[in-house]
């Protein structure tokens, strides 16, 4: 039947209301391997009490406490009211403090106004009292072992993390870096043709002075390079018609005058 009570183990101080020669209280609750709930209350010195509650007393105390639902329900309510803090040990008024009672009541309360719960604990026989003192400090030693591996393997994950978003950061500054760089050659290759065409004045832009003609870029006679204008020393001047004219008319005047003196 012990796997039907499946409950984490839980340690806690119980707070006596009258002082128990001056020490504190502390309590472990836990279901032993193939057996019931095992409750055990001391001062680790000189005073203990126990109870081990089996499936059938814990379906007692969940009619005694009132709580409605499934059973699994009432076992996660019993494990939150024993972790609460609200933890008490009462001790019968009759009972010598010296001595140490020999009933006790642990009570746990999951909230202010929730129904508590009670257990009723035994106390411990002397000639077991160093064993169950001894196993009790075993078994907070256990628990605070696996809390510190706990913790330890929480600090490597967050550590990891924290090494990740690192990684990760440094990768975001280099990727906007580099949009940045690409942002502005692009705003560098859309601003240079428009400036470029601004400071060229369109031919309606200008205002033609009087008596001057525009003519377009397309008619204009483009004009020849200098590797092609033609070599004007290998080409034979001409005379002018004028000049060729005169000379003719010099030459036949003096045919006529040889003829006429011959």
């Amino acid at each position: 039947m012990a796997a039907a009570i499946r409950m984490p183990a839980v340690f806690g101080e119980a707070k006596p209301e009258k002082d128990l020669q001056g020490r504190p209280v502390l309590f472990h609750a836990h279901v032993e391997a193939y057996g019931p709930l095992r409750v055990v209350a001391t001062d680790l010195h000189s005073l203990a009490w126990h109870r081990s509650l089996a499936l059938s007393d814990l379906h007692d105390l969940q009619d005694d406490v009132g709580i409605a639902g499934s059973w699994s329900d009432f076992l996660a309510y019993l494990h939150s009211s024993l972790s609460s803090g609200q933890v008490k040990l009462l001790i019968p008024p009759a009972a010598a403090p010296d001595s140490g009672p020999d009933l006790a009541n642990l009570v746990a309360t999951k909230a202010k106004g929730l129904p508590r719960i009670t257990i009723s604990l035994d106390r411990v026989a002397a000639s077991a009292l160093n064993d169950v003192i001894a196993n009790f400090s075993l078994a907070l030693y256990a628990a605070y072992k696996t809390r510190q591996e706990q913790a330890a393997t929480e600090q490597e994950r967050v550590a990891q993390l924290m090494e990740s978003l690192s990684s990760e950061r440094e990768k975001n500054e280099v990727m906007q870096k580099q949009l940045e760089a690409l942002s502005f050659l692009d705003k560098r290759k859309a601003t240079k043709p428009k400036l470029v065409a601004d400071q060229i004045p369109s031919i309606s832009d200008v205002a033609p002075e009087s008596g001057q003609v525009i003519v377009p870029v397309q008619q204009q006679t483009s004009v020849a390079s200098p590797s092609k204008v033609p070599n004007t020393k290998a080409t034979k001047r001409v005379a002018p018609m004028s000049r060729r004219a005169r000379v003719r008319g010099a030459m036949l005047q003096d045919t006529e005058e040889e003829d006429a003196d011959g």
